[in-house]
């Protein structure tokens, strides 16, 4: 079978068609050298590496999603082709908020990821240090106490801009680490592999196997 690889900055996240594995450069290199794949890779450390392998296609050398602007990275795009219109949000170390209509990607926000909005409010003071999210009513503001103050002034500015940019009232689609979180707040179909259906659409489409 071909692998689904997505290389991101620190891991490799494969793809086998019924689970993810979440390897190391280094390792992932090594044990998958012999085997065939499609992968995307947002590390430009790694490009010339990757490339070498004749077994490696690289999704980016032969898609573009309609609508995209040159710099913009192959993971979004690839994202954005899992389903129909929608907006995508992929809340991961950073959270992409994307939105496809008719077909065609027409703009996006990239936003500091929880935990790294959770790291910043511990430096700021001990007092704000946050190890989880307090559940939420984002109807009230909160008063209860520091723990859901600050879990509201992270969870909520994210849901109000999702909200302002949907106005057609598309579907949403959540993936990433953090998905599942905020797929608390938002009427959201949330899915952990939608980056590799993504991936699996446009080998269907454009690769003849």
């Amino acid at each position: 079978m071909k692998y689904l690889v997505d290389i991101g900055n620190s891991f490799a996240h494969i793809y086998d068609g019924k689970s993810v594995q979440h390897l190391p450069h280094t390792e992932f290199l090594e044990r998958f050298k012999d085997k065939e794949l499609f992968f995307i890779n947002v590390n430009p450390k790694l490009k010339t590496l990757l490339e070498k392998n004749p077994l490696w296609k690289n999704i980016a050398s032969f898609y573009t999603l309609e609508g995209a602007y040159e710099s913009m990275g192959i993971d979004r795009q690839v994202l954005l082709a899992a389903r129909g219109d929608g907006i995508y949000i992929d809340a991961g170390s950073a959270i992409t908020i994307d939105k496809k209509l008719n077909g065609s990607f027409v703009g996006g926000v990239i936003l500091p990821g929880i935990w790294k909005v959770k790291q910043f409010f511990a430096q700021i003071s001990p007092a704000l240090t946050l190890d989880e999210l307090a559940p939420l009513n984002l109807e009230k503001l909160p008063k209860s106490d520091t723990k859901e103050t600050l879990s509201f002034g992270i969870i909520a500015p994210i849901v109000a801009l999702v909200e302002k940019i949907n106005k057609e009232q598309l579907p949403i689609f959540l993936t990433g680490g953090d998905g599942a979180v905020l797929a608390n707040y938002l009427n959201a179909c949330y899915e952990p592999t939608l980056l590799f259906e993504g991936m699996q659409n446009i080998i269907a489409k454009e690769v003849k196997l």
